[in-house]
């Protein structure tokens, strides 16, 4: 077997939930069980074939606990065959879909609110991160702002900043920044999303990447005024992006902390 094949082979069981004969002694599992739309399948390695149910044939599924189950074999009427799963939240998690699976009466309703709860986060940290990103162009936009008022006779590579910045934040880059940025922030901020926090990551990084690549574009297509006979400790466009870069991304590694968390 290719390493790729491997990596295949891992990443699929990766998706289904992995089930033993003991409670205590999980180090092998027997086989692997995953919902294929209105079918539970059980997946034995080896010669062994598959076990396929579908909803309509639920009631050979007994829920024993919250970490195991009990199925009548469909080809062996009365023969019953006991499961564990894994005793962490996978485990708990492939129940609870089962349980939906089934339609036992009461159940379901219980199932989807779990469901909905495992993909919620708890993190006042992350939020302030959201809004912080939100409000980084007017952030920069106001630090510029207080520098243009009491500085009264700036260095030169100031005095571009905050031209450059005062102007940026009037420009479609502030478009682009809250396009990319809006949905998984509101996600974030007001609903307590998951995805929001690897959306909300991903987005920032692919910003990053986009104002870095824009560096390297000729000189007429960065929307850059000319500083003229300016003496920079940066070349001009870094000297005005190298902030916005730095703040928006660094604050978001603490998405993948929380994340890390769960």
């Amino acid at each position: 077997m290719t390493d790729m094949s491997r990596e295949s082979v891992a990443e699929d069981q990766s998706t289904k939930t992995p089930f033993y004969t003991s409670e205590q002694k999980q180090d092998k599992p027997v086989g692997y069980l995953y919902l294929d739309g209105d079918t539970l399948v059980l997946e034995f390695p080896g010669t062994h074939p598959d076990i396929r149910l579908k909803s309509a044939k639920a009631n050979l599924v007994e829920i024993v606990n919250d970490s195991s189950i009990r199925i009548e074999l469909p080809d062996n009427p009365g023969k019953r065959i006991r499961l564990y799963l894994p005793a962490d939240g996978k485990g708990r998690f492939a129940v609870y879909s089962i349980r939906e699976w089934t339609g036992i009466d009461g159940t379901e309703p219980r199932a989807v609110r779990k469901r909905a709860f495992l993909a919620r986060f708890d993190s006042i940290g992350a939020k302030v991160v959201a809004l912080w990103q939100l409000a980084l162009p007017y952030a920069i936009f106001g630090t510029t702002f207080l520098l243009d008022s009491f500085v009264a006779e700036p260095q030169p590579n100031v005095a571009y900043f905050v031209a450059e910045w005062q102007w940026l934040a009037l420009t479609p880059f502030v478009a682009v920044h809250y396009a990319l940025l809006l949905i998984p922030a509101v996600a974030i901020l007001f609903f307590n999303r998951l995805w929001g926090l690897r959306l909300m990551f991903q987005m920032s990084l692919f910003l990053v990447l986009i104002v870095t690549g824009c560096g390297f574009l000729p000189n007429e297509w960065r929307l850059l005024s000319d500083p003229g006979n300016n003496t920079l400790f940066l070349p001009d466009y870094w000297l005005v992006f190298a902030p916005y870069m730095i703040l928006l991304l660094l604050p978001a590694l603490y998405y993948v902390v929380v994340m890390r968390r769960l």
